[in-house]
C-alpha cells in the first residue's frame, strides 16, 4: 500500500513537472513567435526602404532596430537577423550621408552595420552576398584596402554566378579602381568586357 501510494505521489509529481515544462515551452514558443513576427515586419520594411519603394522616419527606423535586436537577443544564431540589422544601419548611413568624413555620423552608422555583418558571417561564413555586403560597407568606412579586398575575394569565390553578388562586387571594384589589385581588375573584365578600358581611360584623364 505504501509503495502504491509512493508511486502515485511520484507519478503526480512527474505529471506536475511535465505540465510546468509544457507551460514554459508554450510560453517560450509564444515569445519567439511574437519576436519572429515583429522581426519579419521589420525585414519587410527594410526591403521597401532599400528599394526606394517607401521612405522611413527616424521613429520607424528605431522601431525596426528594436524589433530586430529583441529577436536577435532571443535567437543569437540567426544570421538573417544580423543581416537585417546590417542593412538597417547601412540605410541610416545612406540617410545621414554628408561628406563621408572619417568622424562623420554616416561612417559611424556603417561601422555599426559592419559589426552585425561580421556577426552574421561568424554564424554563416559561406554566404556570398553577406561577404559582398561587408566589402561594400568596408568601402563606406574607408577600410584598409587589403581588408576590403579580402572580403571582396571571399564573396567572389563563394558566389561566382550570383547576379546580386556580381553587381555589388563590380560596383566596389569600380569605386576602388585606382587601387584595385590585378586579379580584381581581371575578374571585372571577364564579367564586364570593356569596362576596364573605360575605367583606365577615366583614371588617366583625371
Amino acid at each position: 500500500m505504501a509503495i502504491s501510494t509512493r508511486h502515485r505521489w511520484l507519478n503526480g509529481l512527474l505529471a506536475g513537472t511535465l505540465c510546468v515544462m509544457a507551460a514554459c515551452v508554450v510560453q517560450q514558443a509564444s515569445v519567439l513567435m511574437v519576436a519572429d513576427w515583429t522581426a519579419s515586419l521589420a525585414r519587410q520594411d527594410i526591403v521597401k526602404w532599400s528599394s526606394k519603394k517607401a521612405d522611413h522616419t527616424p521613429e520607424q527606423w528605431e522601431n525596426a532596430r528594436r524589433a530586430l535586436e529583441a529577436a536577435s537577443a532571443r535567437l543569437p544564431q540567426d544570421a538573417t537577423l544580423h543581416d537585417a540589422l546590417a542593412q538597417l544601419h547601412s540605410l541610416r548611413g545612406q540617410q545621414l550621408w554628408t561628406t563621408g568624413a572619417v568622424d562623420s555620423p554616416e561612417v559611424a552608422a556603417y561601422a555599426a552595420a559592419i559589426v552585425h555583418q561580421k556577426t552574421s558571417l561568424r554564424v554563416r561564413p559561406t554566404h556570398a552576398m553577406a561577404w559582398a555586403n561587408l566589402a561594400l560597407m568596408q568601402y563606406a568606412v574607408y577600410e584598409e584596402t587589403d581588408t576590403l579586398f579580402a572580403s571582396w575575394r571571399e564573396a567572389a569565390r563563394l558566389g561566382p554566378r550570383e547576379d546580386d553578388v556580381i553587381e555589388t562586387l563590380v560596383y566596389v571594384a569600380t569605386e576602388m579602381w585606382s587601387v584595385a589589385p590585378d586579379d580584381v581588375r581581371a575578374w571585372v573584365e571577364v564579367r564586364k568586357p570593356g569596362l576596364s578600358a573605360q575605367l583606365d581611360a577615366k583614371q588617366a584623364a583625371q
